[in-house]
């Protein structure tokens, strides 16, 4: 079968996608990963099929909706303000680009972003969608994560679909304009009303949930059709051999802690950068800065301090003490099953909840959110990861995540889905 899946999003949000694919691949599918520009090389080395729809998240961030975003995303208002200014310049594009690319595809896996394309897409097309994401979805529950039900867990339960639901509504009224003029102009499909997403919300769309159950369980009163399927690693490091620099500096002392906060940039990089610096020193530890595209400064940044700009987290994190991260659900799953204690420090979107599930799983301190950030809260924290406790905590939970194998059961959910029998597909050509 020809399965699309639309990743979009920076190279954390794409990466557990392509690592689903692969597993498609292997049961014998024919897969395409749909991304942002940017990821062809990622993706093709991997053996997958790529189509991009839009321009690179670098470039989106250099745009006026983009840098306006990355300054005010520590707020919730700031971050639906600046996400609606660069969602809808995107939709109708996104569309336009695809709709040309998609004759022949037969099924649609898509991330919660990849669904403002993707959603229409699919109903034009009239084939199977499932949504793949790698948090938890914002429903009404009764309980909370340790299964507990009380007065308390409903209230906060209850409150908790509320504001998912009214978010959504409030992107929706936002960019039902320029979504609708793409799917008249572009599908020819009829123009979706306020109500759309409420009346879109009881098709009970397949819903996988790409991370542990041991970190957050599926709960008693979510429907059949949401499944909490382990998380989707990518460890594919052939031909990958680490820089001098940092092999030497990984064999010149006590294991480093790793330090890194995903691909979106600082509003202010040369500040994060000394502060980084300030805590490393306070704490007295050694530091491993991966920068990716934050802005932080690369190089050698004192003598305990070295910064690069990209290496694997399943190579590195083996060979730290803890990481310092923004909580990012594929940097902490990450953490999470190489049983190494975290620091988050979260700024947006899932990043604030997977921060909660590590403190409350006891793998880590207190969070820190990003706003709140300096050199001193962050050297006490560093330091509180040396907490036998701490470290005992998720040292057991790596072990647990590690015999968990999320992709097999994702691959096993979506055959089932999609209704595959025995006879597959006897010979696929690639999608161009």
């Amino acid at each position: 079968m020809r399965i699309d899946i639309l990743a979009i999003g920076s190279r954390g949000d794409v990466q557990p996608y392509v690592a689903l694919g692969l597993g498609l691949r292997g049961a014998g599918h024919c897969v395409r990963i749909v991304t942002l520009g940017g990821f062809e090389d990622f993706v093709q080395s991997r053996g997958l099929d790529h189509l991009a729809i839009g321009d690179t998240p670098q470039e989106i961030a250099k745009t006026s909706a983009g840098r306006d975003w990355i300054r005010r995303r520590t707020t919730v208002l700031g971050f639906l303000r600046g996400f609606v200014r660069v969602a809808d310049s995107l939709i109708e594009e996104g569309i336009a680009r695809y709709w040309q690319s998609c004759r022949g595809v037969e099924a649609l896996i898509t991330s919660p972003m990849g669904l403002l394309v993707g959603d229409h897409i699919g109903e034009r097309l009239r084939i199977p969608l499932l949504l793949a994401q790698p948090a938890p979805p914002g429903l009404w529950t009764c309980y909370d994560w340790d299964g507990s039900k009380n007065l308390g867990t409903i209230v906060r339960g209850g409150l908790k679909g509320l504001i998912h639901a009214t978010f959504h509504f409030a992107i929706w009224s936002q960019v039902r304009r320029s979504t609708n003029a793409a799917r008249n102009r572009i599908l020819q499909l009829p123009s979706l009303n306020l109500i759309a997403p409420f009346r879109a919300s009881k098709r009970k769309t397949p819903i996988l949930g790409a991370y542990s159950p041991l970190v957050a369980p599926k709960l008693p009163d979510w429907g059949d059709w949401i499944h909490v399927t382990g998380y989707w690693f990518l460890d594919d490091l052939q031909g990958w051999n680490p820089p001098c620099s940092l092999a030497d500096f990984l064999e010149s002392g006590p294991p480093p802690i790793f330090i890194g906060f995903g691909s979106t940039p600082f509003p202010r990089p040369e500040a994060a950068t000394a502060l980084i610096v300030q805590a490393v020193s306070r704490a007295g530890c050694r530091a491993v800065v991966v920068a990716g595209g934050s802005g932080l400064a690369t190089g050698q940044l004192s003598s305990q301090v070295l910064s690069v700009d990209f290496v694997p987290h399943s190579w590195l994190f083996s060979r730290v003490c803890a990481a310092v991260h923004h909580g990012g659900a594929g940097v902490t799953g990450a953490a999470l099953r190489a049983g190494v204690p975290s620091v988050v420090v979260p700024v947006f979107a899932d990043q604030p909840f997977w921060a909660s599930r590590v403190f409350e799983l006891g793998a880590g301190p207190r969070p820190i959110p990003a706003r709140h950030l300096t050199a001193d809260n962050l050297a006490n924290a560093i330091r509180a990861t040396a907490s036998r406790e701490i470290q005992r905590r998720a040292a057991a939970l790596g072990e647990q995540i590690r015999s968990e194998n999320g992709i097999v059961r994702a691959v096993e959910i979506i055959d089932q889905y999609l209704g595959r029998g025995a006879a597959l597909t006897a010979a696929c050509q690639p999608m161009h």
